[in-house]
């Protein structure tokens, strides 16, 4: 377009006032300012919208009637824009969605959740949870904002980290195991043991990297994508299972107590991240976001000192 809203306000001010100087200075504008856009006008569209007067000011001509009249549909359409702009504005910095991990959302999400509520009540969360290729695919296509994830060759050209804190691999076994009364365990030693394996793809893919260095596969005999799943199976003495994140069990619902054994060896750390792509921008809401995920953080810290690396 070859004009601009605010030419457009300079003719229908001219058009009321009846007068170019009466126009600018309602306007608070100059004089050879407000002409120079009339001109402009009639010049692109082809059309006389006013007769000059000396000394009189200008009166319409038709076709300026008609063209005057289009001219205010559209700023009123203009306004109607700014005003519904402000509506959408005012509803993305109240709402974020957050997408999280199978495993971070069960030990992370109902604290994110409740502190959230506390700090931030004007703000208000939708959650999705998947696989950490998943959760790529949704920050690429927008369905979410921003995610909780362990940070699974994230591409750092195309997305953003916030690193929160990051934790070591540990077997969770039943009580009653023969393990369970170590200090610690290693890979080969779970090599015959019945692996419960949360199937989350890169996620999978690296808790049986832990067992490379053996040569061997782990005897996986359950994969499951739920890790309340998981930890029933393991309570109930199903098997054991390898997680980064420490859950917290509520005994009363378990069949049997369980054991949390750090992993010896050689094995490498996942670090915990808010993720979001570069080109989007959360303003003050991802740093409310990111505030309560520290508080998380270190709620969980306080009673679990040893899973930060």
């Amino acid at each position: 377009m070859n004009y601009t809203l605010q030419q457009l306000r300079y003719l229908v001010a001219v058009a009321e006032h009846g007068n170019v100087s009466a126009a600018a200075r309602s306007l608070y504008v100059s004089q050879p300012g407000v002409s120079a856009a009339i001109s402009h006008l009639e010049e692109t569209f082809g059309i006389q919208c006013f007769v000059r007067h000396q000394a009189k000011g200008v009166t319409l001509t038709p076709a300026g009637k008609s063209f005057v009249a289009a001219a205010q549909e559209v700023l009123t359409m203009a306004e109607g824009l700014q005003h519904r702009a402000q509506e959408l504005n005012q509803a993305v910095r109240t709402h974020i969605a957050l997408g999280c991990c199978y495993e971070l959302a069960y030990f992370f999400l109902p604290q994110v959740l409740e502190i959230f509520e506390i700090a931030d009540p004007g703000i208000s969360l939708r959650i999705r949870v998947g696989d950490a290729e998943s959760l790529q695919r949704w920050l690429r296509d927008g369905d979410i904002e921003a995610a909780l994830m362990y940070d699974l060759n994230c591409d750092p050209v195309i997305f953003l980290k916030h690193y929160l804190t990051s934790f070591l691999p540990h077997a969770l076994l039943p009580a009653n195991h023969p393990l369970a009364s170590q200090a610690s365990v290693r890979p080969r030693d779970l090599l015959n043991e019945p692996l419960i394996l949360l199937d989350c793809a890169q996620s999978s893919d690296y808790i049986l990297s832990i067992f490379q260095p053996n040569r061997k596969r782990p005897n996986v005999r359950h994969r499951v994508s739920s890790v309340e799943l998981l930890l029933r199976l393991v309570s109930s003495g199903k098997g054991y299972a390898i997680l980064n994140a420490r859950p917290v069990l509520d005994t009363s619902n378990h069949s049997l107590p369980v054991r949390w054994l750090p992993i010896e060896d050689q094995t490498r750390s996942l670090s915990v991240a808010l993720v979001s792509v570069r080109s989007v921008k959360l303003y003050g809401r991802g740093a409310a976001l990111t505030n309560v995920l520290n508080a998380v953080k270190e709620r969980i810290g306080v009673g679990h000192s040893q899973l930060a690396s």
